[in-house]
């Protein structure tokens, strides 16, 4: 059987250059993954506030349609009382996303 003299000062170089070179090889293996997650996700909150500000833009459309439907047959567009009665219900619009603002 093969024995390793340990406690040849060569030997023992030898041994902590390769450990030094696994444990590099691990961190930077680590490193990358970590950095690669964080790149996918961000990408991934990007394609969704793309998503969520067209969804806006849609919907900012049909309530300028809708009110205009109402303007027609009510003389009113009744979109600030619609907007009122959904604060009301708890919900909050901080305006920043209009289209008015784009």
């Amino acid at each position: 059987m093969l024995e390793i003299a340990t406690h040849d000062p060569e030997v023992q170089a030898a041994i902590i250059t390769a450990l030094g070179s696994v444990v590099a090889t691990v961190i930077a293996a680590i490193c990358a993954a970590f950095i690669g997650q964080r790149l996918t996700s961000r990408k991934k909150l990007a394609e969704d506030l793309e998503t969520a500000r067209s969804d806006i833009k849609f919907l900012l459309a049909v309530e300028k349609e809708h009110c205009q439907m109402h303007r027609e047959h009510a003389s009113e567009s009744f979109k600030n009382r619609v907007r009122e009665r959904a604060r009301t219900k708890g919900f909050t619009w901080s305006g920043k996303n209009t289209l008015q603002s784009r």
